[in-house]
C-alpha cells in the first residue's frame, strides 16, 4: 500500500513511464513546493521596455531595439512572435530590422525577454509599411483679381516630389476656364465680390487633398490715394446698398460692401460694430462680430458669405453682447475663440462657430474683491495683442452710480491676478485714498497696452478752474489726474505710472516706424492730436508729438482706432459732425475715414482720405459711425445709416490695398 508522506508529491508533465517487462511500473517525480518557491523568490524577473516604430516605408531600412534589464545580471535571451517576413531578429539583443519591399500591415508583433526562469513582454504592436511615394500638398490661397480682367491663377505645381503628375479639380463656377496649363485656371468676374472655390489635387496614388481658393474681385485699385484737403461728399445714390452689394466711391475709389441685414438679427433694429478701439474681425479673417442696439446681443457672421453663423449665449442661456465686452482671441492660435465678462466672472467660448458653443469659466474675481458685483473695462478697452493680459474694474452700485473697489490685471496663461485697492496707495502721491473703502473717482475705462507693457487707467483730468466746473483739485498732478500707464503688477516702487494723455478723451493705439507703442489721443486743452510713447526715456505726456491741429480738419468729433503692428507709423481716424450744423467750407474732415502718418505737424505728415463714412450724424450716439481696422490692416469695418436713420444702421466693410502703407503710393 502506498502511504502518504508528510511532503506533497508533485506530478510533473510529461510523466516518465516505465515499460520494463519485469516491473511493469511507472515513475513519478516529486518536488517540495516550499523549496521551489524559495528558489523563485530569489530570482527577479527581467524588464523590457521601449517604444517600437509603428510606421515604416517601403524600400527603406527599419530597425528597433528594445531595452532590457535584469537585477540578477542573468544572461538574457530575446524571442519574437509574428515576426514580419522581411525582418531579421537578433535573439541576443532583441533587434528587429530589415527593409520592407511592399506596402502592408504587420500585426500582433510581440517581443519578449527571458532570464531562463522568468519572462517579460512588450505590449503587442503593429508595423504599417507605407508606400514610399509621398502624397501631394496643397495650400489655401487668397488671390486679388481685377473686375472684368482675365487672371491666370496657378493652383499648385505640375508634379510632386516623386515626379507624379498632379491632377486638379476645381468646384464649379461660371467665372473660370481651365488652362492655359494643366495646373492653372483663367478667371474673370464682372462683379465686385469675393468668391471661394474648393480645389482638390491628387497624384493618382494617394487620396485627394483639399484647399480653399479665395478670390477677391476688386477694381483696378481699391483706392485713388487721395491726400488733398478738398471736401469729399458721399454719393448716397437713390437707395442704400442691399446686403452683399458693393459700391465704389467715385472720388476715392474705395470699395464699400454692405455685410449685414439687421432684419436677419432677432431682437434688434440695427447691426453694429459698437466701437473703434478693437477689431470685430477674427484673426483668420473668416468671421466678424455684429452687436445689437440692445447691448445684450451679438452674432457671429461669415465675412465672405454674410451668413449668420451663431447668436452668442453665455451661462444660463443668457445672450451676451456689447455690455459683456465680447472680444476675439488675437493671438492667432485660437481664431474662433472669444472672451467676455458677466457679473464678477471672466469667460471664454472656445469655438463660436460650433453647433453648440459653450462658455467656460476662466476666473471668478469675487474672492479677490468680495464687495464688488460687476467686473468690466467699460466697453472701450481691449486686451494685449496676444490676448493674454486683461484689465478690469471691480465695482459695486452705491445707490447713485458704480464705484470702483479695485483695479485688476489678469493673465490668462498663468491664471495670475494683481489688484490695486485704495489701501495699496499708502505712501504714494495718492496717499489720500488709503483709508477709503473704494476709490473716490471712477475712470472712463481701463485697458492693456497692445504689447502688454502696462495697464492704462483712463482717469479724467483734475483741475481747480471754476470756469470749467473745476473738480478734484486734491488730485491735481497725482496718478489719477488723466490717463496713466501702470505696471501690470501695480508695483509703483519698481515702476512709477506714466502720464500718457491730458484726460478722459477719445484715444487709440499705433506704432512708430520702429514698432514702439504709441498712445494716440485728442487733447481737449490744446485742440491737438497727440502721439505719446508709453515706455522708454522719451515716454510720457511732456514728450508728446503734436501730429495735427483739430481746426485743420474742421471742428468735428474724432475716433481713433487700434492699429496693427504690421502698419507701422500710421494712425487711423474716423470723424463725425452734427448734420444740423451743415458743412463749413473748411470742414474737409467731416464724416471721413482717414489714415495719417505719425509725424510732427511741421513735417507735414501724409493724410490719406480713404473714403467718406456714408453716414449722417445728428447727435444720436449710435450714429457716430464707429469704424475699426482689422488685425492686419487691410479691411475697415464701419457702422453707418447711409444717410438716413429710417434705413437702420448696418455694418459695411472697405477693402484696403494690402500694401497701402508704402509711401510711394502717395507720390
Amino acid at each position: 500500500m502506498f502511504h502518504q508522506r508528510e511532503f506533497v508529491m508533485k506530478l510533473l508533465l510529461p510523466m516518465s513511464i516505465c515499460t520494463a517487462a519485469l516491473s511493469g511500473c511507472f515513475t513519478v517525480t516529486a518536488t517540495d513546493p516550499s523549496t521551489e518557491a524559495s528558489n523563485n523568490s530569489d530570482n527577479s524577473a527581467p524588464e523590457i521596455s521601449g517604444t517600437p516604430h509603428i510606421q515604416a516605408n517601403k524600400n527603406l531600412y527599419y530597425t528597433f531595439t528594445p531595452e532590457a534589464e535584469d537585477a540578477d545580471n542573468d544572461e538574457l535571451t530575446f524571442s519574437i512572435s509574428n515576426k514580419p517576413d522581411w525582418a531579421n531578429f537578433d535573439k541576443k539583443t532583441g533587434n528587429l530590422s530589415g527593409t520592407p519591399t511592399q506596402s502592408e500591415i504587420c500585426s500582433n508583433i510581440e517581443i519578449s525577454v527571458s532570464d531562463g526562469k522568468k519572462t517579460d513582454t512588450l505590449n503587442t504592436f503593429d508595423i504599417t509599411v507605407n508606400d514610399s511615394n509621398s502624397a501631394p500638398t496643397l495650400t489655401n490661397q487668397t488671390i486679388e483679381a481685377t473686375v472684368n480682367k482675365n487672371q491666370i491663377i496657378t493652383l499648385g505645381p505640375l508634379t510632386d516630389n516623386d515626379d507624379d503628375v498632379i491632377t486638379y479639380t476645381v468646384s464649379s463656377s461660371d467665372h473660370y476656364i481651365t488652362g492655359p496649363n494643366e495646373n492653372q485656371i483663367t478667371y474673370q468676374n464682372n462683379a465686385l465680390e469675393t468668391e471661394v472655390l474648393d480645389v482638390q489635387a491628387t497624384d493618382g496614388v494617394h487620396a485627394s487633398v483639399d484647399a480653399r481658393l479665395t478670390i477677391n474681385v476688386t477694381i483696378e485699385s481699391p483706392s485713388n490715394y487721395i491726400t488733398s484737403r478738398d471736401i469729399i461728399l458721399p454719393n448716397f445714390g437713390s437707395t442704400p446698398p442691399v446686403k452683399g452689394e458693393t459700391r465704389v466711391d467715385p472720388t476715392t475709389g474705395a470699395k464699400i460692401t454692405r455685410l449685414t441685414d439687421a432684419n436677419e438679427l432677432d431682437g434688434t433694429n440695427d447691426a453694429l460694430i459698437v466701437y473703434s478701439r478693437y477689431t470685430p474681425e477674427n484673426t483668420s479673417g473668416d468671421y466678424f462680430l455684429v452687436f445689437g442696439s440692445n447691448s445684450t446681443s451679438s452674432w457671429v457672421v461669415n465675412r465672405v458669405t454674410g451668413d449668420v453663423v451663431n447668436k452668442l449665449y453665455g451661462t444660463n442661456s443668457n445672450t451676451i453682447g456689447e455690455s459683456h465686452e465680447v472680444r476675439w482671441d488675437l493671438s492667432g492660435s485660437y481664431p474662433n475663440r472669444i472672451y467676455y465678462r458677466d457679473g464678477m466672472s471672466f469667460y471664454k467660448i472656445e469655438d463660436v462657430t460650433s453647433a453648440n458653443p459653450t462658455a467656460i469659466l476662466l476666473k471668478d474675481f469675487s474672492i479677490e474683491v468680495p464687495a464688488a458685483t460687476r467686473l468690466y473695462n467699460d466697453v472701450e478697452g481691449d486686451s494685449s495683442n496676444d490676448s493674454d493680459h486683461w484689465a478690469f474694474m471691480a465695482a459695486h452700485y452705491d445707490g447713485v452710480t458704480y464705484v470702483v473697489d479695485a483695479f485688476i490685471h489678469y493673465q490668462v496663461s498663468t491664471n495670475t491676478t494683481h489688484t490695486l485697492k485704495p489701501a495699496d496707495l499708502a505712501g504714494t502721491n495718492l496717499d489720500l485714498e488709503k483709508d477709503k473703502a473704494y476709490f473716490t473717482h471712477r475712470p472712463n475705462m481701463v485697458e492693456i497696452s497692445p504689447l502688454g507693457t502696462g495697464l492704462v487707467i483712463h482717469s479724467g483730468r483734475k483741475w481747480d478752474d471754476s470756469s470749467y466746473g473745476g473738480k478734484g483739485k486734491d488730485y491735481i498732478n497725482t496718478w489719477f489726474d488723466g490717463p496713466y500707464l501702470w505696471p501690470l503688477d501695480f508695483d509703483t516702487d519698481k515702476q512709477a505710472p506714466v502720464k500718457i494723455s491730458i484726460g478722459e478723451t477719445h484715444s487709440g493705439w499705433a506704432f512708430d516706424e520702429q514698432g514702439r507703442e504709441m498712445f494716440i489721443s485728442q487733447n481737449n486743452r490744446t485742440d491737438e492730436l497727440d502721439a505719446i510713447y508709453v515706455t522708454g526715456d522719451d515716454a510720457g505726456y511732456d514728450n508728446r508729438i503734436k501730429v495735427a491741429k483739430h481746426e485743420d480738419f474742421g471742428w468735428i468729433g474724432f475716433h481713433y482706432g487700434k492699429m496693427p503692428i504690421t502698419k507701422k507709423g500710421w494712425t487711423f481716424i474716423n470723424t463725425y459732425s452734427n448734420a444740423v450744423n451743415g458743412l463749413k467750407g473748411s470742414d474737409w474732415g467731416v464724416d471721413q475715414l482717414i489714415m495719417m502718418q505719425i509725424k510732427p505737424m511741421e513735417e507735414n505728415p501724409i493724410v490719406w482720405r480713404i473714403a467718406p463714412n456714408y453716414n449722417l450724424y445728428d447727435g444720436n450716439y449710435r450714429d457716430e459711425a464707429p469704424a475699426a481696422i482689422n488685425h492686419i490692416g487691410n479691411r475697415i469695418y464701419l457702422t453707418t445709416n447711409w444717410g438716413d436713420h429710417s434705413n437702420g444702421r448696418e455694418v459695411y466693410c472697405i477693402q484696403l490695398p494690402n500694401n497701402w502703407d508704402h509711401i510711394s503710393n502717395f507720390e
